[in-house]
């Protein structure tokens, strides 16, 4: 009876002793969660240091890239207003290129926060600097020989002395000579245009600006006279760049020729017999693959050189 009695009176101090073992489980559990909680929220605060970081990095970046974009198609421009050609077909050509310069400009500083066009304006700006490096060639072998011959004709007159008919022939070739140096050493083109086409049933061929409706690329220029170079067949080569920046393939697939000093590939490659006289040229590339959308870039080459520069998109 006494033994009943006392096992009665240790319950209740049995509950508090309960009681208090869960209460300490709790807190022992409450306090393992606020730790991981607290790894967590530190954990997480580190990785948004790291991309905000990265995202300024970036962006340094891609600023840096328009500066550098807008400060070579500036100093284009000074170049440009340095060169004179003292021939009217090449000024006027020089000024396309330079209107080209300035609008590019105004698609950079319109795109400045979009990383993958201002990369793209890069290369359109370099193309364009490959070109303007050819008319400063031109010019100057131009000017070269214009010495040249100014000295041979002040030679030949002075050797002349009074023979007046033997004076006034020589007279007249050094004029011819002048009147073919003036037009340049080297092919050039004028009127080019690059555009998408598809062919229908009854063979008319018809423009278009949609890339899936493309079924070839056809790029059209005049060659103009050049009485200085020599009569011959002449290697034209075409590259179609995409919007990527990739040469689209040529139809064989493995077309390379050497240009501006280094191997590529060209997309397209046409004989010509060239008579020194002005000729229209055609070249086509069909399309063997998807068209992209955006803007495809368009360069012929003759001799290793850029004589001619188109664009065209395709949506």
């Amino acid at each position: 009876m006494e033994e009943k009695e006392k096992a009665v009176e240790a319950t209740p101090q049995n509950e508090q002793e309960k009681k208090k073992g869960n209460t300490n489980v709790i807190l022992v559990i409450l306090l393992v969660v606020l730790l991981i909680a607290v790894g967590f929220l530190t954990v997480q605060n580190v990785q948004n240091s790291k991309e905000l970081e990265k995202y300024q990095h970036n962006s340094e970046d891609l600023k840096m890239e328009k500066e550098n974009v807008t400060q070579l198609l500036e100093e284009m421009l000074v170049q440009y207003d340095t060169l004179d050609a003292e021939n009217e077909q090449l000024n006027a050509e020089m000024e396309g290129q330079q209107e080209q310069i300035k609008e590019l400009m105004k698609q950079v500083e319109k795109h400045k926060d979009d990383q993958w066009l201002i990369y793209k304006y890069r290369k359109e700006a370099e193309t364009l600097r490959d070109i303007m490096k050819g008319y400063v060639f031109t010019i100057d072998s131009l000017n070269t020989l214009n010495k040249e011959l100014t000295a041979e004709k002040l030679e030949l007159e002075d050797q002349l002395g009074t023979v007046t008919g033997e004076k006034e022939e020589l007279q007249s070739q050094a004029d011819e000579m002048e009147g073919q140096i003036a037009k340049g050493s080297v092919l050039h083109t004028t009127a080019i245009s690059s555009s998408a086409i598809r062919v229908r049933s009854n063979g008319k061929q018809v423009e278009t600006n949609k890339a899936r409706s493309s079924e070839m690329i056809k790029t059209c220029f005049s060659l103009g006279e050049n009485r200085i170079t020599d009569p011959e067949t002449k290697d034209l080569y075409l590259r179609i760049i995409s919007p990527d920046g990739k040469v689209l393939s040529s139809p064989d697939g493995g077309g390379r020729f050497k240009f501006k000093g280094v191997e590529g590939e060209y997309s397209v490659k046409r004989e010509v017999n060239y008579q020194n006289a002005a000729m229209d040229v055609c070249m086509f590339w069909t399309v063997s693959e998807d068209m992209g959308t955006g803007q495809y870039i368009v360069e012929v080459y003759e001799s290793e050189k850029n004589i001619g520069h188109a664009t065209f998109d395709l949506k």
